[in-house]
């Protein structure tokens, strides 16, 4: 059985010596779903999928240096092609901008546009609050959770971030 429950109908935590890889599969899986279902419902107000605010967030991390589109497409973990679609739609929407590189014209750089600064900021800051009212309240999980969580994450995810 994946979620436990006890008498009361309370979550009753699992015991991984008892837990099938499947299950724990199937477990990964819907949480992935959850979280990503919060994400798309929020992005939606913004006219944006989630894949291209994880772009944008991580082209504004690169700041007014910019980051190539290679460096994007290895970081998010998608094909050139795909990455090179997203930015150009995220450049037509004048979110972006992209530039070639002073030493090879062939080498692609994408910055924020400033006018967007304020916006990837009320965004991060309106999915933070969604999310964490879906995780904290609705979910009844705690800040430690989380952070155990995040913790995990990004150890799985080790060297490809």
């Amino acid at each position: 059985m994946i979620k436990e429950m006890n008498q009361t109908n309370d979550f009753v935590e699992p015991n991984m010596s008892y837990v099938s890889t499947y299950q724990s599969g199937i477990a990964q899986a819907t949480a992935h779903r959850v979280i990503n279902r919060t994400v798309s419902d929020y992005l939606v107000r913004y006219d944006l999928t989630a894949m291209q605010w994880f772009i944008i967030g991580y082209i504004n991390d690169g700041g007014a240096r910019g980051i190539t589109l290679s460096e994007l497409a290895r970081t998010i973990g998608t094909t050139l092609p795909y990455t090179t679609n997203t930015i150009n739609l995220l450049e037509s929407k004048g979110i972006i901008n992209k530039r070639s590189l002073e030493t090879d014209n062939r080498t692609k750089l994408v910055t924020l546009n400033p006018s967007y600064k304020d916006m990837v900021d009320e965004i991060e800051a309106g999915l933070r609050d969604e999310l964490r009212d879906t995780l904290y309240s609705t979910d009844h999980i705690s800040r430690e959770e989380l952070q155990t969580y995040i913790t995990v994450l990004y150890k799985i995810a080790g060297n490809a971030l």
